[in-house]
């Protein structure tokens, strides 16, 4: 169900949402990340291409007071620094402008990982299903 979920969200927003293999990564520190909400293609602004290989063990949950927040972790694979974006959108992907939660995490060192979590992520009242997209910036 969740892979159908995601392949529907890859169709509607031109671009790949993953979730994670199961594989694990330990965390190494970043110099910074932010959240932001978005709107529409849930992109806040332009960003490179989409890598859902650089997503592991993500988790998407609503807990008891009814709030969503999600978690990871990011991967660089790369042999330089690395910043990324993800989004991560609650509900029926209509292809029509809806409310999301982004957050940019920046200068992950090659071959390093980093944990991230979002907060407050907005939802429909009736919840619905959880996608993220992860893009690279740098």
């Amino acid at each position: 169900m969740r892979t159908a979920a995601v392949a529907l969200l890859l169709l509607l927003l031109a671009a790949c949402g993953a979730e994670s293999d199961g594989s694990s990564a330990a965390p190494s520190p970043s110099t910074g990340a932010t959240t932001q909400p978005a709107v529409g293609s849930a992109v806040v602004d332009a960003a490179g291409p989409s890598v859902p290989e650089a997503l592991l063990r993500f988790r998407c949950e609503k807990n008891a007071e009814g709030r969503w927040a999600a978690s990871g972790f990011l991967v660089n694979g790369g042999k330089a620094l690395a910043s990324f974006q993800v989004t991560v959108f609650i509900g029926e992907a209509t292809g029509s402008p809806e409310r999301a939660k982004t957050k940019r995490v920046e200068n992950i060192a090659p071959d390093g990982s980093v944990a991230f979590k979002i907060y407050r992520i907005p939802a429909p009242e009736g919840g619905g299903t959880c996608h993220v997209q992860v893009l690279q910036t740098k």
